[in-house]
């Protein structure tokens, strides 16, 4: 099998944590075609990285349909909870994640990538800020750090998460999330894996290397 992934994605990042810390045996490579391309659209109709190309030949798409396929083929090193009020609460991190908090952030990313693309920065701080207290609140009273692995969820938001410094925090020129105990507590937890750091190291080289072409 093999990944193809891009190094600053944060949904091919949460793959590649998730493959790492199962220690399977795939092989993480680049896209042959130019991404939005005919022939990108032909071989991959959904037109999204990451892929998980299958011994079949089969591309399966979508990050969280990867991660859960990985779970079942592999289960012999599981971060799916066993207890079902802990897998569902994981699965309202990943659910957050990408309702949520990745829709908030959006509008930056696009400034990122179109130079014509304006958006009301203030308002959209707020819009981040207040998406962030809720996740806040929601792990002060559902995360039980410290004493459990990572889960699915986890490894699903920390990417996400480490953008949000990148690009509200950058622009903002503050620190966004002052005072939220709880997720600066999860944040320092989750980033101290050592897969995990590997993972948000590969996405800041990939942003920088981007910044420099960029420049």
């Amino acid at each position: 099998m093999q990944l193809i992934n891009l190094d600053h994605s944060p949904y091919a990042t949460r793959v590649r944590i998730l493959i790492r810390k199962k220690q399977l045996d795939i092989a993480i490579v680049a896209p042959t075609l130019a991404l939005k391309t005919p022939e990108f659209l032909a071989a991959y109709p959904l037109g999204k990285i990451p892929l998980l190309g299958l011994d079949n030949g089969q591309y399966l798409p979508e990050s969280i349909a990867i991660m859960e396929y990985l779970e079942d083929a592999y289960p012999t090193l599981t971060f799916r909870p066993n207890d079902p009020l802990a897998t569902a609460q994981s699965r309202v991190l990943a659910s957050f994640t990408d309702t949520h908090l990745a829709p908030a952030l959006l509008p930056y990313f696009k400034a990122m990538m179109l130079p014509e693309f304006t958006f009301d920065e203030n308002a959209q701080y707020d819009v981040v800020r207040a998406t962030l207290e809720k996740l806040d609140q929601w792990l002060a009273t559902n995360a039980d750090m410290g004493s459990q692995a990572l889960s699915l969820g986890d490894i699903v938001l920390a990417p996400t998460f480490w953008w949000v410094d990148v690009t509200v925090g950058a622009k903002a020129k503050s620190e966004i999330t002052n005072g939220l105990h709880s997720l600066n507590q999860w944040w320092d937890w989750v980033r101290s894996d050592a897969d995990v750091q590997n993972g948000l190291s590969e996405m800041a080289s990939a942003f920088a290397a981007f910044q420099r072409q960029q420049a």
